[in-house]
């Protein structure tokens, strides 16, 4: 698909101008009045002298006016920077220093957005699909934000490839309640476009008790979910005894879902699809998996997306058989452009085939089986070494949830900051319980020195599970 990200608004608002585009609380936009609000901010924009190529830092909470103001940057050809109003300070005090915007909207500017535009929007110099429109930065849990730059056409074909699999249609109500700095939630608003979907803007108050609440008044159809948001569902939903009878698809990627928690929502929710995917910031998405593939394939993310070449390589980069595990590479239209201002790490990452394509070196530990399907192995921090052999954090916590009363499960490797492998779990469930269930589910060598139950684990502004602050809290420095 080509054009340019606008053009997806653009095209949608002439096809069905009076559908519901954005629902946020009380407020409805149809497609009309988003695409005239992006055109009246777009105008705004450009009288405080954003032009193309500059960087529009929006630092606001869940609003229709995100979606309109991206919209806006794309018809102007400046870059949004989408960013969650709980950023970590120092993490804003860099990305403000390494972003350089020529405009900063918060929340508080929001309601002084105009609705309308006062003439034709001039769009001086043009636009083309090779050029940058956003800049999206990685969470920043380990180190400071780098920011992956992608440009219109490398959003426009993942955008094309994932609706592909995912067929969200005209009629679906999708309920995004991830950050709309995650590429993750921020896709939502391409995607629902492209299907003429409704999608609702919710936040993290909407995540906690509320949710089960809120899925059924808005009448949600399809969820993208993390981990944490699964466990929420599944919980909630056993307490009431009645699930959202709308719901029909839920989507995971960020984090690896194991087959119990996807079967515990199926089991919260008849006749649900559950649909695993695997992606990073630096090419949105790898790949996705049929739905409920956990009960024919478990622990499959799926098959490569249209037009995307995925494969396990050697550390000499030689490319490995079926089963074997190495580092994950991908080639394709939507391996973005590299990272912002930051040329050795681009080159390291973003390499050059024989042909000149560019190719993604994901630094993830993988394997695809004879039919091409990718199982993800971990991060290479996620991999460590005890007692002689090489264990992976995911099997650990996988094992873990597959306990019964496991809500969450996060596993922390041995090094610096402990002297042996720790688990922490949310449920109901005793320690002594979880160390005897735990051996009769992995081999000795793979369990962990110590295990924690705590009553909540702490989450990312993504709703992933924080490990460094999981590190503070349990005081293992």
């Amino acid at each position: 698909m080509t054009g340019l990200l606008h053009d997806l608004l653009d095209e949608r608002a002439a096809l069905t101008p009076d559908a519901p585009a954005l629902r946020r609380g009380d407020r409805v936009w149809t497609y009309r009045e988003l695409l005239l609000k992006s055109l009246a901010c777009a105008e705004w924009l450009r009288a405080r002298g954003v032009r193309r190529g500059d960087r529009v830092l929006v630092l606001a909470p869940h609003a229709p006016e995100t979606a309109a103001l991206v919209h806006a940057c794309s018809r102007i050809g400046a870059l949004h920077v989408v960013l969650s109003d709980r950023v970590r300070p120092y993490h804003l005090d860099h990305i403000l220093a390494d972003s350089e915007p020529a405009v900063v909207i918060t929340g508080d500017d929001l309601p002084g957005l105009p609705d309308e535009p006062e003439d034709s929007l001039q769009t001086g110099d043009p636009c083309l699909p090779i050029d940058p429109v956003a800049l999206i930065y990685t969470s920043g849990s380990t180190a400071m934000p780098k920011a992956v730059v992608s440009t219109h056409a490398q959003v426009r074909f993942a955008v094309a490839a994932i609706q592909d699999r995912l067929d969200y249609r005209a009629d679906d109500v999708v309920f995004c309640c991830l950050p709309l700095s995650f590429d993750y939630g921020q896709y939502q608003l391409y995607l629902s476009c492209l299907a003429g979907a409704c999608l609702v803007l919710a936040d993290e108050t909407d995540a906690g008790p509320a949710l089960l609440t809120r899925l059924v008044e808005h009448g949600v159809s399809v969820f993208p979910l993390v981990p944490s948001l699964a466990a929420t569902l599944g919980r909630l939903v056993h307490r009431a005894g009645r699930p959202p009878e709308r719901l029909r698809l839920v989507t995971n990627t960020g984090a690896a879902l194991p087959a119990t928690a996807s079967a515990r929502l199926r089991d919260a929710v008849p006749g649900l699809d559950v649909v695993p995917m695997f992606g990073l910031t630096e090419c949105k998405r790898v790949t996705i998996a049929d739905p409920n593939s956990d009960l024919t394939r478990p622990g499959s993310a799926g098959i490569p997306l249209p037009g995307t070449e995925a494969y396990a390589v050697d550390d000499d980069g030689n490319r490995l058989p079926a089963g074997e595990i190495g580092e994950l590479v991908v080639r394709g239209q939507h391996v973005m452009a590299g990272y912002w201002r930051a040329p050795e790490l681009t080159a390291k990452r973003f390499r050059r085939d024989e042909f000149g394509q560019p190719v993604l070196f994901t630094g993830d530990r993988c394997r695809f089986d004879a039919d091409g399907h990718l199982y993800f192995i971990g991060r290479t921090d996620d991999i460590y070494k005890q007692r002689g052999f090489r264990v992976s954090s995911l099997e650990v916590e996988a094992a873990a949830l597959d306990v019964p009363g496991v809500e969450l499960a996060a596993l922390l490797p041995p090094g610096e900051e402990c002297q042996v492998a720790r688990l922490a779990v949310t449920g109901d469930v005793p320690e002594r319980d979880l160390a005897d269930e735990l051996g009769a589910r992995l081999e000795e060598h793979k369990l962990p020195g110590r295990y924690h139950v705590l009553d909540d684990l702490p989450l990312s502004v993504n709703g992933k599970i924080d490990k460094k602050a999981l590190v503070e809290r349990l005081a293992l420095r």
